[in-house]
């Protein structure tokens, strides 16, 4: 839902493909990783924004820590209102009002299969000896808010570095977790900035 703005630039130009992670709709950043190594020919280059290579047991529970959760779940699937405003407030640079009844019809229509999804989050979080950071052969530019509050920027810089020689990395200041969202043109300029990048080497 939150990326209608580049859906809508891209597909004026591009074949656009969204990569759905069951339960959750389009949520393409882990998911795009792994088509990235499962499927390297398919993948010309990737842009990374607001998400992680893998969620590991230490660095999930240090950053649930630094924000104030117990677990994803809790952080992710709020069950009131109040919940939803704090969720929101994390993931954008500068709070936004609306209407509590927005709110409340959010949580009804996308917040569903709870227990699935909650199940979903915690089978993400993997063993610290379990994680190996595949040889990435393909272009990857990191794209992220510089006010991210859910993966700060720290945590942005060093998997920038873990990518290798091939990762390049943008910062849109002004803009949190949401950057696509809040600043849709400063990061679609980037965006396609990268892109024109990619075929114009081909």
């Amino acid at each position: 839902m939150t990326w209608q703005f580049q859906v809508g630039s891209l597909a004026k130009k591009y074949s656009v493909y969204i990569p759905d992670l069951l339960f959750f709709g389009g949520y393409g950043g882990m998911v795009a990783f792994k088509i990235v190594e499962e499927y390297p020919e398919m993948v010309r280059a990737m842009v990374v924004s607001g998400s992680i290579l893998a969620m590991t047991d230490t660095l999930s529970e240090s950053n649930l820590n630094r924000i104030g959760f117990k677990s994803s779940a809790d952080l992710l699937l709020p069950t009131s209102v109040k919940g939803l405003k704090t969720l929101f407030a994390l993931a954008v640079h500068k709070p936004m009002w609306f209407p509590n009844r927005l709110f409340t019809d959010y949580l009804k229509v996308m917040i569903t299969n709870r227990n699935e999804r909650a199940e979903l989050l915690e089978g993400l979080v993997i063993s610290n000896k379990d994680v190996t950071i595949p040889r990435f052969q393909k272009k990857i530019h990191v794209l992220w808010g510089e006010s991210d509050q859910i993966f700060n920027l720290e945590m942005a810089k060093n998997m920038k570095e873990q990518l290798g020689e091939n990762a390049t990395m943008d910062i849109i200041k002004k803009a949190g977790h949401l950057a696509h969202l809040e600043r849709p043109c400063v990061y679609n300029r980037r965006l396609k900035k990268f892109l024109t990048s990619v075929y114009s080497e081909n």
